[in-house]
Formats: structure tokens, C-alpha cells, sequence
């Protein structure tokens, strides 16, 4: 008789906590039905781009792009602190839809007698800046806006080494601004990238894409000298004849490179066709450089050291025995800036002002990028019996290519 009533306590007590969890329940899933501040949920695209982490140049000024500057562009108001950022495929469209509306007029094309390539305006004297392959020869082109508006251009200056040249035109149609040029030293492999040109004479036509690498080198020409543009983008938005010159911007809307080029295949024929998907933009920074010399001057001096350079040494190399060192393998030139420093032998190169040079994609684009003619650099380098040290040169200028 005495178990009844201990029964009946530990039933009555298992129907109080389930009732409580009952309510418990029913009260969180009202809070989330009824609250004002819950973020509403979005499909996320197939392809996920981070956004936020570049800063830019915005005219003379930097401006860093905060995470809620990014979600103020992408029209969000869900809160970004300490959130990665996505762009879901509505956005990446409202982003292409924004750059173009307000840099798509600023494009140009620019018409020879024989073909065409495009070009952007930078500045409200009517500067506008192309390859130099696109113009090279002329003195004066057509340069078409947007519609019917046509004007004459005036080739100011020319750089067959970093394919840049500079037109002023005489005219620029009202209500038409410049582009931005923003910082490409802060791209990274992966950002969301959108090309705008001439393809084939379709005009104003803007495609898509990430970028690919950065840091590649782009030979220009086979003249004497054989150099190559450094620090360049290879991006695999869809780049054709007659984007020559055209601008590539970042998700912000700066123009962070200049479609210059575009892989060929060589065919059995011993022809080739041109790579789907692996194109090259001479980068924003070097336009920055380059620019305003050729608008005073004309022309540009390239930093210049002397080299010649052997492919790389590995670490294999090394535990092999072949190398003493792993880096680049260098020759000085007769009577060249770093012969003239003092080098008279083959030696590896393992650094350049502290920074690792692991091939001459990173020689190039350093000194392209970061130094000038009368620049001093520091060499760290392993002679080939392996005493290591440091030799100071002073850079030159490189050698024009004459055509």
C-alpha cells in the first residue's frame, strides 16, 4: 500500500517536466517567428568569392574596404561583423549591372583603318589610356564613346615595354566621368574580376571572371633585348581581339588592370588559336607608373640590372649536390648595372632587398613595381662555391626597344 502513492508522485512529476518542456519550446519557436531582428535567409550561389578584405586607391586617397562598406555596396542590411563574406549570385549580378552603368561610358573604342581595340578614360583633361599595340604607329585615331559620339585622339606617348599608351582626345561626351585606378597590389587570387571592351568589334560588351594568378610576366616583344611586362594579372574572364586596352575592375569598381593579352595554343599546323580562358591585364600599379611619364615625356625608362637568368634551382638540386644554394641563377652582362657593382661571375640569386626570388616572375615584377632607374637594391646571392653574401647596385635604365 505504501509503493501507490510514491507511483502517483513520480507520474504527476514526469507530466510537470514534460509539460515545461512543451512551453519551453513553443516559447523559442515564437520568439524567432515574431522578432524583428532576425536576418532573413538567401540562397547561396554556386560559386562563393571573398570581397572584403582589398584596399583601394580611390583617386588620391586610400580607402580601405571595411566589411560593412562591402555590405553597404551589396545593399545588405543583414549585420557583417566577424562574418565571411559571400557573394550569393544576385549580388554578383547587381555588382556587374552597377560597374557597368557608371564606368561603361567611360570606355572607348578606338578605330584604325585597320582594326580596332578599346580604351578608358582617367582624367577630365581627356586622358584616355590604351595598349600600345592598339595605337602603335599612329599619330592621331577615332575614338568612339558611347552612341554616335566620335572625336579625334592624339597619341601623346607610347611604352612597347609595358604595352601602354596614352591618347587625349578632343572631346569627351557631358555627363561622361573617369574611371578610378585602384591599388593591384592588394588583388588576390580568387577576387571576382569584370572586363569591359571591344571584342571583335561588339561594343561595350562585359564579361566575367576571377583572378587567376598575379605576378606573371608577359613578353611584349621579340626585339632586341627580349623583355617582358611584369606583375602581371592572368585572369579567366573571357578576353578577345579587340579588348586590347580595355579596363578590368575589381568588385569595387576600380580599374585594377588593362586587358593586354591572351594565351595562344600552337596548332600542328604550326599556327595557333587563342586559350579559352587564360588572359593577361597589364596591372594598375604599372599603369600608374608609366602614365604620367608618357604624358610629360612621351616615353618611360624600365629599371634595368643586367642579367641574364637560368631556370631555377630547387631544393632537390641542392640535396643532390648541384647547387649550392636553391634560387635563381644569374650572369651579369658586359658593362651593366650590376657588373658595374662589382659581379663578374655566375652566381644564385636568393633574394632581392630581403624578398625571396623563387622565379624571375618575382625579379620582374619587383623591379617593375617597386623600383626606378637610379634605385639601389640589395642582392643577396650564393657563388657557385658556395660562399654566400650581399652586393648593392644601382639599377639603370633599360635599353629602349627600337621598331
Amino acid at each position: 500500500m505504501k509503493s501507490q502513492p510514491t507511483r502517483s508522485y513520480l507520474v504527476f512529476a514526469l507530466l510537470m517536466l514534460l509539460l515545461s518542456s512543451l512551453l519551453a519550446c513553443t516559447w523559442v519557436d515564437l520568439g524567432l517567428e515574431t522578432s524583428p531582428q532576425a536576418p532573413t535567409s538567401a540562397p547561396v550561389a554556386d560559386r562563393e568569392e571573398p570581397v572584403a578584405t582589398a584596399d583601394v586607391l580611390v583617386g588620391d586617397r586610400e580607402a580601405p574596404i571595411s566589411n560593412t562598406t562591402v555590405a553597404q555596396t551589396l545593399n545588405t542590411s543583414a549585420p557583417v561583423e566577424n562574418v565571411p563574406m559571400i557573394l550569393r549570385q544576385d549580388d554578383e549580378q547587381g555588382i556587374v549591372e552597377r560597374i557597368f552603368t557608371q564606368n561603361g561610358p567611360a570606355v572607348v573604342r578606338i578605330q584604325l583603318s585597320q582594326g580596332l581595340g578599346s580604351g578608358f578614360l582617367i582624367d577630365d583633361r581627356g586622358i584616355v589610356v590604351t595598349n600600345n599595340h592598339v595605337v602603335e604607329g599612329q599619330r592621331e585615331v577615332s575614338v568612339f564613346f558611347t552612341g554616335l559620339y566620335e572625336t579625334r585622339g592624339v597619341v601623346l606617348g607610347t611604352d612597347p615595354d609595358s604595352d601602354i599608351a596614352v591618347v587625349q582626345v578632343d572631346d569627351v561626351p557631358e555627363g561622361v566621368r573617369p574611371v578610378a585606378l585602384g591599388d593591384s597590389s592588394q588583388l588576390n587570387v580568387g577576387q571576382m574580376v569584370i572586363a569591359i571592351g571591344n571584342p571583335l568589334g561588339q561594343d561595350r560588351t562585359v564579361t566575367t571572371g576571377i583572378v587567376s594568378a598575379l605576378g606573371r610576366t608577359l613578353q611584349e616583344s621579340q626585339a632586341a633585348g627580349n623583355f617582358s611586362i611584369g606583375g602581371v594579372i592572368q585572369t579567366d574572364a573571357a578576353i578577345n581581339p579587340g579588348n586590347s586596352g580595355g579596363p578590368l575592375f575589381n568588385a569595387a569598381g576600380e580599374v585594377i588592370g588593362m586587358n593586354t593579352a591572351v594565351a595562344a595554343i600552337p596548332t600542328q599546323q604550326g599556327a595557333s588559336q587563342l586559350s579559352n580562358g587564360i588572359g593577361y591585364a597589364v596591372p594598375s600599379n604599372l599603369i600608374k607608373k608609366v602614365v604620367p611619364e608618357l604624358i610629360d615625356k612621351g616615353s618611360y625608362d624600365h629599371p634595368y640590372l643586367g642579367i641574364s637568368i637560368s631556370e631555377p634551382v630547387t631544393t632537390l638540386d641542392v640535396k643532390n649536390g648541384r647547387s649550392p644554394a636553391a634560387g635563381l641563377p644569374i650572369r651579369p652582362n658586359a658593362s651593366s648595372p650590376v657588373a658595374q657593382a662589382g659581379l663578374r661571375e655566375d652566381v644564385i640569386l636568393t633574394a632581392v632587398d630581403g624578398q625571396v626570388m623563387t622565379s624571375s616572375d618575382d625579379l620582374i615584377s619587383y623591379l617593375e613595381l617597386e623600383k626606378r632607374p637610379g634605385d639601389q637594391v640589395v642582392l643577396s646571392i650564393v657563388t657557385l662555391d658556395g660562399r654566400s653574401g650581399d652586393l648593392t647596385v644601382t639599377l639603370g635604365a633599360r635599353p629602349r626597344i627600337s621598331r
